[in-house]
C-alpha cells in the first residue's frame, strides 16, 4: 500500500509540474501577444521597403467589407527631426506615476536635447493600438495643442514624461512661416521595439515599428502634404479563422498596382507561433495527464491484482458466508478509490510543496509566478482517481468470478498459463498489422486522418498488449538458460522463474515497456521529423551575404580568396516571390510546404549541375541534370524540389507563374525542367537571408542567373555560395574579414551618420547551420522525452511492488529449497535474474511498439502536421535508445535487488514457518 500510494503520488505530481509549467507559460504568452500585436492581429504594408511605396486606397473599403475584419485602421509612417524639453532628459529612466512637466513650464523653454530624428506614425482611431500605461491617447477633436503618444522605450530613453514637450523640425515653413512645431506628450503606450528585421534584409513595418503616435492632420501640417497610407492595421474577428483569412487574401494583395503583404513575419508571426507554443504546452499537459493516469492504473492493477490472487481464499469465504457477487466487486472498487485519493492527496501536497520552493528560488524568472489552479487540480484528480477506478475493473471482475467452492481447493499454477495460445497471438498480429496498412495502403483522406492515427495507435497498442505474454513465456524459454549460465545458477532454479505467474510478469513487463516505448517513439518521431531540415550533402560548404550586392563580373576575385574552391563558387541572386494561383493550396491549410511563395535563386546552370563537379550535388526524382542545364541556358526554366511537385500537382513539362513583388502584374513564367531531393532547404535558406520577404516559402527554386536579374530587376549578387579546396578546417572567421575587406575594395561604400560604413559582409558555413539546428531539436527532444523517463522510474515503484508480492507469495517455496541445500547467494541471483527477465521483455515490447509508433506517427504528420509534407527517412537514434535499454536493465535488477536481499537474509526456519499457505 505504501509503495502504490508513492508512485500514485509521483505521477499525480508529474501532472501537477507539467499542468502547472503550462498555466505560468500561457499567461506569460498571452501577455506577450497582447504587447507584440496591440488589438491588432495583422498588419499590411508594401512589399518593397521604398518610400514611395504607399498602400492604395481601395484596399481600405474592400477590407471592411470582408466579414472576417473588425476593424482596418490607415497609418502613415514619417521620419522627422526632433528637439526634446524634458526635466529629466539623458536619465534613461521613465516613471509612469510622476509628472516631470508644470502647467506654467510653456513650449521651448528650458534645456534643449538635440537628439536623431524619430518615426511618427498617424492615424485617426480614437482608440489607442496599444495599452496605455500612462496618461491618455490622443484627443482628436481637441483643438489645444498638437498632442503625441510615445512608446515607452522611447520615453524612457529620450527622458520623457507626461506634459513634457517635443519639438519637431518642419521638412518645409509652414503656413505662418513657422520652422518648427511643438508636441504635448499626452500618454505612454506600452508597445516592444522592432529588433532583428533588418539583420537578416528582411524590411519591416508594423505598429510597434513607431515610436511616437500623432493625429493624421497634425502629420499633414508637418509633412507640407496630404496624408498616404503606409500601412494597414488590420483587427479579425475572434471567431475568424486568421490563416484562412490571410493565405486567402494574399494573392489579392499582391495583385494591386503597389503589391502588398502581411506583415508577420517577426513580431506578429513570433507572437502568434508563441500561442502556438502555448497550444503545445496544453497539448504536453494533456498527454502528461494520460500517462499519469495510465502508470496509476498499472501501479494500482498491480497491486490489486496481486491482492486478488492472494485472497482468493478469503473472497470465497465471504462469499460462502454472506457477499454478494456485487459486493466483492464494490470491495475491489472501494480499494481502489482509497489507493488513488491517498495517491492524490500526496501528490497534491508534494507537487504544492515543490512549486513553492520553485517559486521562490526562480521569483526573478517567474514573472507570473506558478501556475496551481482549478485546471491543474482538475487534472491531478483525473490522473490519481480515474488512474485507480480503470486499474479496478479487471481485479473486480476476476474477484467475482470466486466461487464459495474455491474456498476448498487448494491453489495451483494453472500449466494453461504457462502455454503459448495462438488464436490469441494471431489477434494480435492482426491488430498490429492495422498500423502500417493505414499508413502504406489504404487511402486516407484529410477528414479522416485523426480518425486514421487513433485507430492505427490503438490497434498497435492492443496488439502489443495481446502479445505480452507469449513474449514472456518465449523469454523465460529462451533466455532463462543464457542467465542461468551467466549468473551460474542451476538451471532448473531459474527456469519459469517468470512464468509461475504469467499475469503478475505481464503487469509488470507492462509497466516498465509503458514509460519505454513512448521515449523511443518520441526518439524515432523527432529525429525522423528532423532529417527533413538538416541540410543536407547536396549543399556547398558555405554561403556569404552582402548588403549591397557585388556585380557578378567581380565574384572571381572572391574565389582567388584562399580556401575557397574557384570551380565550385558562383554568384547568386535573389528573390521571394507570390505564385499566381496558389497551386499548393496554401489558403485551404498553409503548411511548411503549403505556402502561396518560393525563393527562386539565380545561378549559373552549368556550374551549379552540370561537370564532374557540380557546385549542388543532387539526387534527381525527376528529369537529368544534362537536359535540365540545356534548357535552363535557354532561359525561364527551373528546377524544383520534388515535394513541391507533389504538393502542387505538377511534372516536368509544366510551368509555374510568378509574380514579382517590384512590378505588379508582369508575371513570370518559368518551366520545370528538373525535380530533386533538397533536405533542410528550409533552415538553409532561413539562416542565410534567401528569405527576402517573409519567413515561410513553398520550395526552393533553381532557375539561370540572367532570368532570375532581369524578371525581378536584380542588378548585383546578393550571395555568393561556394565549397572549400580542402578538407582540412577552415578559419571562417579570417575568411569573413577577407571576404570583408575584398568587398568593400571593390564596390562604393557609402558612409553612414555615425561613420561607419555601410553594407555588410556575412559567411556562414553549412556545419554551422546543421550544428545550430540539431543542438537545438535535441534540447527540445530530451525535454519531451522527459515524461516518459519520469513514467518510466515511477513504473519501477510498480515493479517492485510486483517482485516483493512475488516473493511474499513463494517464502515457504523458498524455505524449502534453502533446507535442501541452495545458498543464499543462488537465491539471490535467481531473484535478481527474474527482474532481468522481466527487464527484458519489456525492452522488447517497448523496441516494437516504440518504432511502429514513431514511424507512423511520422507518417500520419506528413497529412496534418504544419512540418510535414517532406516525408523524410526512418531515423532510428540507437544511442538514446540504447541508454534507455540500459536505464530499464539497471531498474530491473534494482527492483529485484530488496526482494532479493530480504530472501537471502531470512533463515530457512524462518521462510518454512511462514507455511503454504501464503501461496
Amino acid at each position: 500500500m505504501a509503495l502504490t500510494t508513492v508512485a500514485t503520488a509521483a505521477a499525480v505530481c508529474m501532472v501537477i509540474w507539467v499542468s502547472s509549467g503550462y498555466e505560468a507559460l500561457h499567461q506569460t504568452y498571452d501577455d506577450y501577444a497582447d504587447l507584440a500585436l496591440g488589438r491588432y492581429e495583422l498588419a499590411i504594408a508594401p512589399i518593397s521597403a521604398a518610400d514611395t511605396d504607399f498602400v492604395a486606397p481601395e484596399v481600405l473599403p474592400q477590407l471592411r467589407r470582408d466579414p472576417a475584419v473588425r476593424a482596418v485602421e490607415p497609418m502613415w509612417a514619417n521620419r522627422f527631426g526632433v528637439r526634446t524639453d524634458a526635466a529629466s532628459a539623458g536619465d534613461g529612466t521613465f516613471n509612469p506615476t510622476a509628472s516631470s512637466g508644470s502647467p506654467t513650464r510653456g513650449p521651448g523653454t528650458g534645456p534643449l536635447a538635440r537628439l536623431p530624428s524619430m518615426m511618427f506614425l498617424a492615424l485617426d482611431s480614437d482608440v489607442s493600438p496599444f495599452d496605455i500605461i500612462a496618461g491618455t491617447w490622443i484627443d482628436m477633436s481637441a483643438s489645444t495643442a498638437p498632442q503625441v503618444v510615445l512608446r515607452q522605450d522611447v520615453a524612457a530613453q529620450r527622458g520623457l514624461d507626461i506634459d513634457d514637450f517635443i519639438t519637431v523640425e518642419l521638412p518645409r515653413p509652414g503656413l505662418n512661416g513657422e520652422s518648427q512645431l511643438d508636441l504635448r506628450v499626452v500618454g505612454i503606450v506600452s508597445a516592444p521595439a522592432l529588433m532583428g528585421a533588418e539583420a537578416v534584409g528582411i524590411p519591416m513595418l508594423t505598429p510597434s515599428t513607431g515610436e511616437a503616435f500623432i493625429a493624421t492632420p497634425v502629420a499633414e501640417r508637418i509633412a507640407g502634404r496630404s496624408s498616404q497610407i503606409s500601412l494597414l492595421g488590420v483587427a479579425v474577428n475572434p471567431d475568424a479563422d486568421i490563416t484562412s483569412f490571410r493565405f486567402g487574401w494574399a494573392p489579392r494583395l499582391s495583385g494591386y498596382a503597389t503589391p502588398l503583404q502581411f506583415q508577420e513575419a517577426f513580431e506578429i508571426e513570433e507572437a502568434l507561433d508563441q500561442a502556438s507554443a502555448a497550444e503545445n504546452v496544453k497539448l504536453q499537459t494533456y498527454a502528461a495527464t494520460g500517462v499519469a493516469m495510465l502508470v496509476a492504473m498499472l501501479v494500482i492493477y498491480c497491486t490489486l491484482s496481486m491482492g486478488v490472487s492472494e485472497r482468493t481464499r478469503q473472497y470465497a469465504i465471504l462469499r460462502a458466508v454472506v457477499f454478494t457477487r456485487r459486493q466483492i466487486g464494490w470491495l475491489i472498487l472501494i480499494e481502489a478509490f482509497v489507493l488513488g485519493t491517498l495517491g492524490l492527496v500526496a501528490g497534491i501536497a508534494i507537487g504544492w510543496m515543490l512549486l513553492q520552493i520553485v517559486e521562490s528560488v526562480f521569483a526573478g524568472l517567474l514573472h507570473h509566478g506558478v501556475g496551481f489552479g482549478a485546471n491543474s487540480l482538475l487534472l491531478a484528480g483525473i490522473a490519481g482517481i480515474g488512474g485507480a477506478l480503470l486499474a479496478a475493473i479487471v481485479p473486480a471482475y476476476r474477484a467475482i468470478r470466486v466461487k464459495p467452492v474455491d474456498a476448498m481447493a487448494p491453489r495451483q499454477e494453472s500449466v494453461m498459463e504457462a502455454s503459448i495460445h495462438w488464436p490469441l497471438v494471431t489477434l494480435a498480429v492482426i491488430l498490429i498489422s492495422v498500423t502500417p496498412l493505414l499508413a502504406l495502403v489504404i487511402p486516407l483522406h484529410q477528414t479522416s486522418i485523426a480518425w486514421a492515427m487513433g485507430i492505427g495507435f490503438a490497434c498497435a497498442a492492443l496488439g502489443f498488449i495481446l502479445i505480452t505474454p507469449p513474449t514472456v513465456i518465449l523469454i523465460d524459454r529462451w533466455l532463462s538458460p543464457i542467465f542461468s549460465r551467466v549468473f551460474r545458477i542451476d538451471p532448473k532454479l531459474v527456469s519459469s522463474q517468470i512464468t509461475s505467474n504469467v499475469w503478475r510478469a505481464v503487469g509488470a513487463s507492462l509497466s516498465l515497456a509503458f514509460g519505454l516505448s513512448l521515449f523511443i517513439g518520441i526518439q524515432v518521431w523527432g529525429f525522423t521529423m528532423l532529417q527533413a531540415f538538416i541540410p543536407g550533402d547536396w549543399v556547398p560548404d558555405a554561403i556569404v551575404m552582402m548588403e549591397p550586392g557585388l556585380p557578378p563580373d567581380r565574384v572571381a576575385e572572391f574565389a582567388a580568396l584562399p580556401d575557397v574552391d574557384a570551380s565550385r563558387c558562383l554568384p547568386l541572386v535573389v528573390e521571394q516571390p507570390r505564385l499566381a494561383g496558389d497551386p499548393t493550396d496554401s489558403a485551404a491549410r498553409a503548411s511548411v510546404v503549403r505556402q502561396d511563395n518560393v525563393v527562386i535563386v539565380g545561378l549559373d546552370p552549368l556550374g551549379a549541375f552540370g561537370g564532374e563537379t557540380p557546385l549542388l550535388k543532387l539526387e534527381w526524382t525527376a528529369g537529368d541534370p544534362v537536359a535540365a542545364v540545356e534548357r535552363m541556358k535557354q532561359g525561364h526554366a527551373c528546377v524544383v524540389p520534388n515535394h513541391f511537385l507533389v504538393e502542387a500537382g505538377l511534372e516536368i513539362g509544366d510551368t509555374i507563374t510568378l509574380d514579382p513583388p517590384r512590378n505588379a502584374g508582369q508575371r513570370c513564367v518559368y518551366e520545370i525542367v528538373g525535380g530533386v531531393e533538397l533536405p533542410g532547404w528550409h533552415w538553409q535558406t532561413k539562416l542565410t537571408g534567401l528569405r527576402t520577404r517573409t519567413h515561410r516559402a513553398a520550395a526552393l527554386v533553381f532557375a539561370d542567373y540572367e532570368s532570375v536579374a532581369e524578371d525581378f530587376d536584380l542588378n548585383s549578387a546578393s550571395h555568393i555560395w561556394f565549397s572549400c579546396d580542402h578538407d582540412d578546417a577552415v578559419d571562417w572567421t579570417q575568411l569573413e574579414q577577407s571576404a570583408q575587406t575584398l568587398v568593400a575594395s571593390l564596390r562604393s561604400v557609402e558612409a553612414s551618420p555615425d561613420g561607419e560604413a555601410a553594407g555588410d559582409v556575412n559567411v556562414v558555413p553549412v556545419q554551422q547551420i546543421r550544428d545550430h539546428l540539431d543542438g537545438a531539436a535535441r534540447r527540445w527532444i530530451w525535454v519531451t522525452s522527459c515524461v516518459p523517463l519520469t513514467a518510466l522510474l515511477i513504473a519501477c515503484l510498480g515493479v517492485l511492488n510486483v517482485m516483493l508480492a512475488s516473493v511474499r507469495a513463494r517464502r515457504w517455496e523458498f524455505g524449502v529449497m534453502r533446507a535442501i541445500g541452495i545458498t543464499r547467494s543462488e537465491l539471490t541471483r535467481a531473484i535478481l535474474v527474474e527482474g532481468i527477465l522481466i527487464a527484458f521483455v519489456a525492452i522488447v515490447l517497448s523496441l516494437g511498439f516504440g518504432i511502429l509508433s514513431g514511424w507512423f506517427g511520422c507518417v500520419m504528420a506528413q497529412h496534418i502536421s504544419f512540418f510535414g509534407g517532406l516525408h523524410p527517412p526512418l531515423m532510428i537514434p540507437w544511442l538514446p535508445i540504447l541508454g534507455a535499454i540500459t536505464l530499464v536493465l539497471l531498474l530491473g535488477i534494482l527492483s529485484a535487488a530488496w526482494p532479493a536481499v530480504s530472501i537471502g537474509r531470512a533463515r530457512p526456519m524462518e521462510l518454512l514457518q511462514t507455511g503454504s499457505e501464503t501461496g
